[in-house]
């Protein structure tokens, strides 16, 4: 069975990423969303040369932050534990 994404899954991912983008900018992180021609949003957080891209992934009400390598960073009820997770990775180079 091939999974299809809708585009009101779709537009849920962006709307908790955007949320996540609002987080890292309160807390003074340099982020820049972006929809690359796949349709899935992506969140690029940058400091000092180094960067991570976040995305949301999930469906049906249940979405969590991962990174671009794999890493669950966490359920997106918890947004600002996971800027806080996003700046301390960036500012030890941790991936």
């Amino acid at each position: 069975m091939l999974a299809t994404t809708t585009p009101s899954e779709l537009e849920e991912r962006r709307a908790r990423l955007l949320r996540l983008h609002y987080e890292l900018g309160r807390l003074g992180a340099s982020a820049r969303a972006r929809k690359p021609r796949n349709g899935r949003w992506r969140l690029r957080v940058r400091r000092d040369g180094w960067s991570e891209t976040v995305l949301c992934a999930g469906a049906e009400g249940v979405y969590a932050y991962v990174t671009a390598h794999g890493r669950l960073l966490g359920t997106t009820d918890e947004v600002r534990h996971v800027a806080r997770l996003l700046i301390w990775m960036i500012e030890r180079k941790q991936r």
